[in-house]
C-alpha cells in the first residue's frame, strides 16, 4: 500500500512538473518527442553509413580481432532478429508502456555505440543482435521503438491534429542524418585523418555518436507518460502469430510480398552498401573519408525532398494513388543502378579498390546516383505506409525485412554489378506485377 501511494505521489509531482514547463499540452510533447527520435536515429544511421569501413579497417589491422566483412554480418543479424521480434513487440508494450519501451529501446541503440569504443567480433554480433531482439530483457530496440513510437503518437495526438503532428515529427526526424554528417565532417578535417580510419578516429565517431543516443534516452525518459487503454490494447503473442498465418491465405499478400523484398534490396543498398562502396573507392576521385559525410547530407535532403513531392502530388492530384508513385521510383531506380554499375569498381562493395570504370567517375556523379536511390527510396516507403494502413496491420512488414537481411549476407559474397542486376530485375518485376493486379 505504501509502495502505491509512493507511485501515485511521483505521478502527482510529475504532472506538475510538466505543467510547469509546458510539456502537458500537445505540441511541445509533440516536438519533444521528435527531436528524441532524431537524435536516436542521428546515431545509428549515421553509424550504418561507416560500420563496413570502419570494421574492416580494424580487421586489416588485426585479423584476429574482427572479420573485414563484419559490418555487413552485423546489419544482416540486426534485420533478422528484427523480422522475429515483430511476433513479440506487442507484449513488450503493453507491459512496458510506450513511453518507457522506447527509452529502453534507446539504451540499447547507446549500448551500440559504445561497443565500438572496443572493437571485438563477439562483443559486435551480440550487440546487433541486442538492435534486434533481446529476448531474456523482454527488450526489443528496433522492432519495439518503432511499435512504442505509433502508440505514443496515438496517445498524445488528439483527433484533428493528426496530419499536423505526423508531418511535424517526421520534418524533425528527417533531419538527423545532417546532424550525423556534420558530425563526420568536423572529425574528418579535425584529425587530419580523411584517408584511414584508425582505432582512435573509430573512438572519436562513435563517440559522437552516443552521445546523440544519450541525449536520446534523456528525452524519452522526460516525456510525460500517457495511458488510453483504448488505444493500448495488445494482442497477445498467439494472436500475433494467428493474424500472420491468415496473411498467407490471401493472395494479394503473395503480389505485395514481391514488391516489400525489392524495398528490402533497396535499404541494404543505401544504409550500408552504397556508402561502403563510396568509401572504398574514394581514393579513385581523389577524395577521402568524408565523403560519406556529404552522402549523408544527400540522403537527408533527398528523404525529404522525396516525401514533400509525393505528398503535394497526391493534394493536387486527384485519384493520385500507387501507380504513380511506383511509375515514378522506376526511372529514377533504373538509372540509379546503371549509374552505379558504370560509375564504380566492379568489387566496390567488397574492399578498397582502384579498378576501372565504364563511366569516369566523379563526386557530383556519385552524389547523384545516392540522391536517385534515396528518392525512390521515398517513394516506396510512402508507397508501403499506404499499403499497410489501408490494407492490412505491420506483419506484412516481415518480407522486406528478410529481404534486407538476405542481401546483407551475400553483399560480402558477389560483386556490385551482380547486385544492381538483381535489383533492377527485381524492381521492374515490383512494378509489372501491380500493373497486372488492379485490385492490390
Amino acid at each position: 500500500m505504501k509502495f502505491a501511494s509512493k507511485i501515485l505521489l511521483v505521478k502527482e509531482m510529475s504532472n506538475k512538473f510538466y505543467a510547469k514547463i509546458g510539456l502537458n499540452s500537445e505540441l511541445p510533447c509533440v516536438i519533444m518527442f521528435g527531436m528524441a527520435f532524431m537524435l536516436v536515429f542521428a546515431g545509428f544511421d549515421t553509424q550504418a553509413y561507416i560500420t563496413e569501413t570502419a570494421l574492416q579497417s580494424v580487421s586489416n589491422a588485426y585479423p584476429d580481432r574482427i572479420s573485414a566483412h563484419a559490418g555487413y554480418y552485423g546489419m544482416c543479424i540486426t534485420y533478422f532478429t528484427f523480422t522475429l521480434s515483430t511476433f513479440i513487440t506487442p507484449l513488450v508494450v503493453s507491459y512496458l508502456s510506450a513511453k518507457w519501451t522506447m527509452f529502453l529501446a534507446s539504451v540499447l541503440y547507446t549500448t551500440f555505440m559504445v561497443t565500438f569504443m572496443l572493437v571485438n567480433s563477439y562483443v559486435f554480433y551480440i550487440a546487433s543482435a541486442l538492435m534486434g531482439l533481446a529476448a531474456a530483457l523482454a527488450a526489443i530496440a528496433i522492432a519495439v521503438i518503432w511499435t512504442g513510437h505509433g502508440v505514443y503518437m496515438k496517445e498524445i495526438t488528439t483527433f484533428g491534429n493528426e496530419s499536423r503532428n505526423s508531418g511535424l515529427h517526421w520534418g524533425i526526424n528527417f533531419v538527423s542524418l545532417i546532424f550525423g554528417g556534420l558530425l563526420l565532417l568536423i572529425i574528418f578535417n579535425k584529425t587530419g585523418e580523411a584517408e584511414t580510419i584508425s582505432m582512435e578516429l573509430i573512438r572519436y565517431i562513435f563517440g559522437g555518436l552516443s552521445a546523440f543516443t544519450i541525449l536520446s534516452n534523456i528525452l524519452f525518459a522526460l516525456l510525460p507518460s500517457h495511458s488510453n487503454q483504448s488505444i493500448t490494447k495488445r494482442d497477445s503473442f498467439l494472436t500475433t502469430i494467428r493474424k500472420s498465418v491468415r496473411l498467407l491465405t490471401d493472395i494479394k499478400v503473395y503480389f505485395l510480398a514481391i514488391c516489400f523484398m525489392f524495398m528490402g534490396l533497396s535499404l541494404s543498398l543505401y544504409i550500408t552498401i552504397y556508402p561502403s562502396c563510396l568509401s572504398f573507392s574514394k581514393s579513385v576521385i581523389g577524395f577521402g573519408n568524408e565523403i560519406i559525410a556529404y552522402y549523408a547530407f544527400i540522403t537527408s535532403a533527398s528523404q525529404i525532398s522525396g516525401g514533400c513531392f509525393i505528398s503535394f502530388l497526391s493534394k493536387r492530384i486527384k485519384n493520385f494513388g500507387y501507380m504513380p508513385t511506383m511509375l515514378i521510383a522506376l526511372p529514377l531506380y533504373l538509372l540509379a543502378f546503371l549509374g552505379v554499375c558504370l560509375a564504380f569498381p566492379k568489387n566496390a562493395n567488397l574492399k578498397p579498390t582502384n579498378g576501372a570504370t565504364y563511366l569516369s567517375p566523379s563526386l557530383s556523379i556519385w552524389l547523384v546516383i545516392g540522391m536517385l536511390i534515396c528518392i525512390g527510396d521515398s517513394c516506396w516507403n510512402t508507397l508501403r505506409t499506404a499499403v499497410l494502413t489501408k490494407m492490412y496491420d505491420r506483419e506484412i512488414n516481415f518480407f522486406s525485412l528478410i529481404a534486407a537481411s538476405i542481401c546483407f549476407t551475400i553483399a560480402w559474397k558477389i560483386h556490385l554489378r551482380e547486385i544492381e542486376i538483381v535489383s533492377s530485375a527485381k524492381h521492374t518485376t515490383s512494378i509489372s506485377i501491380v500493373c497486372g493486379n488492379n485490385n492490390l
